[in-house]
């Protein structure tokens, strides 16, 4: 994995050869969505190279983003249960159930 960025033509940084924005898409409140966010962290500074995958209740792969330089993502998800995997450089890997609820922002820290 690489921590190359380039920059869109609207200011957001992506990761290279990814075209999800890094840390996942901005947002104002959830409105109508359910959203699963966090930070990954490792002895509590952030984990900025890396991407957080979205898994359904079956394990199967749904959606991933690289992570931002805060160590955070984002995902606007249906509302139920998921599994968020994190891969990182050095053979980190952590996974996390967590739920989504519409209108809800589910948010949380994934230390590795």
């Amino acid at each position: 994995m690489s921590g190359e960025t380039q920059t869109t033509t609207t200011g957001q940084a992506v990761a290279a050869g990814c075209g999800a924005p890094a840390g996942g898409a901005d947002i104002k409140d959830a409105g109508t969505q359910a959203i699963v966010q966090g930070k990954v962290t490792k002895d509590g500074a952030p984990v900025p190279v890396g991407y957080a995958r979205l898994l359904n209740a079956g394990g199967d792969f749904v959606a991933e983003v690289p992570l931002g330089a805060d160590g955070g993502f984002r995902f606007f998800a249906a509302p139920g249960d998921w599994t968020v995997r994190v891969l990182a450089p050095g053979g980190i890997s952590a996974d996390l159930g967590v739920s989504a609820a519409t209108g809800e922002i589910s948010e949380f820290e994934v230390a590795v």
